[in-house]
């Protein structure tokens, strides 16, 4: 008795689902799906990724799948290494988002004798132009590390050719270490400290590079300025070459004239020796003289600095007409007579670097201030007033000053006068005089 499967497309159950053609087109649908997300993930992966092809002189220890590094840092993967020629052509892959310059080189990198390699990117990207997504490099663009083998093959080639075949087959090489070994027993802290002599000045030399540079450049500067004046230097040249020639010429008579003055310079030496207390004491006795200008040095500038106006004075007071000097004679001092009075008191102004008449002047010092101030007013309120004008403008400035300048103050002429022939050339000479004479007296008028 046969049975058959039943039709499960004819229930609302969930069996329906599950015949053989749902099956089958769910299975196509998931491997659909597959693919569609492999090929998108292989699309997304190598959109905005670098590919790199280097050529190196070798490429030992570098497969498919070994890191491309920036900075130690994993980047990328080798892609396909392939030999061209005597070289290895080795393709990359940099991720997305990695920024190279245009100037990038590649580097094969051995961490250890053990380690796994990698290729390093170099230098980082820190700005600038930047390299393009399809970057091709050449073999002087990309670097291989040394080879153990290279560098045993290099060490025997070394000891073969000082060994007793080579540069040591005479013993050369045995007599410089021996020599060497000689000269330099005993003197290992003197090369110490050669060596920590030389790392200091090497030291000095790179803190001071900056003045270095500075230093060519200002020879830059001089050397451009001789060449801009060369025929200048030419004959600065020329007259030297003439100097030295002329001094050559009279050799003779340099060598007698210096070798007198070696001779004046000992009888100098013999007579300062000789006499070294008489001039210590000269010396010494000169100190009082010394400090005095020293103390009176306000005083002593004050008439150096007055002293070529009142002589510019005196000259503008000289009238060419009459031949004398319109001028009048003015002391500070005799002013006013008292002030003096109470100064002849101050011993420290009167013995200058005497230390008991400079604390007996500090003592007095109120007592000479009030002094001077009550013989200005005696002077300027009952002296002055009562007394005339006195000879040699003896407390008489101030009036002398109120007093009109001789020759500037037209007199009145009597009516009854009568005119010379000449007397019509007269207001014309008097008319120029009167200038004259009042420009004379504005610049004497302090004096």
């Amino acid at each position: 008795m046969m049975t058959t499967a039943p039709d499960l497309t004819e229930t609302n159950g969930p069996g329906r689902w599950f015949t053989p053609r749902h099956i089958v087109i769910g299975v196509f649908g998931i491997i659909i799906v597959l693919i569609a997300a492999g090929v998108l993930w292989w699309a997304f992966s190598s959109i905005g990724t670098t590919k790199i092809t280097a050529t190196f002189q070798r490429s030992v220890g570098i497969y498919e799948g070994t890191d491309v590094r920036v900075l130690g840092v994993n980047v990328g993967k080798v892609d396909k290494v392939e030999p061209d020629g005597d070289n290895v052509k080795v393709t990359m892959t940099v991720n997305r988002g990695i920024d190279l310059p245009a100037d990038v080189r590649a580097v094969q990198v051995i961490p250890s004798v053990v380690a796994d390699r990698f290729v390093q990117l170099a230098p980082a990207y820190s700005g600038g132009p930047k390299a393009g997504k399809d970057i091709t490099l050449s073999r002087d663009e990309t670097m291989v590390p040394v080879e153990v083998d290279q560098l045993y093959a290099n060490v025997q080639k070394l000891s073969e050719s000082l060994g007793p075949n080579g540069a040591n087959k005479n013993g050369a090489v045995s007599d410089l270490i021996h020599t060497g070994a000689e000269n330099l027993g005993g003197n290992g802290e003197k090369l110490g400290a050669a060596i920590e002599n030389l790392s200091k000045a090497s030291t000095t030399l790179s803190d001071s590079r900056g003045n270095l540079v500075d230093t060519v450049k200002n020879l830059n500067v001089f050397v451009g300025a001789l060449k801009e004046n060369d025929s200048q230097v030419r004959e600065f040249n020329t007259q030297m070459a003439s100097f030295n020639t002329f001094l050559a010429s009279e050799r003779t008579q340099l060598s007698t004239a210096l070798n007198k003055l070696s001779i004046a310079l000992g009888d100098v030496a013999g007579f300062i020796q000789d006499n070294r207390e008489q001039i210590g004491q000269t010396v010494k006795d000169l100190q009082p003289t010394t400090q005095a200008l020293l103390d009176t040095k306000s005083s002593l500038k004050e008439v150096l600095t007055v002293l070529p106006l009142t002589i510019n004075n005196l000259i503008n007071a000289y009238d060419a007409e009459s031949g004398t000097l319109a001028m009048r004679l003015t002391l500070p001092d005799l002013q006013n007579l008292l002030a003096p009075q109470c100064k002849l008191l101050d011993l420290g102004q009167l013995l200058p670097g005497n230390p008991a008449a400079k604390q007996f002047s500090d003592t007095l010092a109120p007592l000479l201030n009030q002094c001077v101030n009550i013989a200005n007013q005696v002077n300027d309120k009952v002296l002055t007033p009562i007394l005339p004008v006195l000879p040699f403008g003896i407390m008489s400035n101030s009036k002398l000053q109120q007093y009109p300048v001789p020759g500037t103050v037209r007199g009145n002429s009597d009516p009854e006068l009568q005119p010379g022939p000449s007397s019509s050339a007269k207001p014309s000479s008097t008319a120029r005089r009167a200038p004259a004479s009042s420009s004379a007296r504005p610049s004497t008028g302090g004096n």
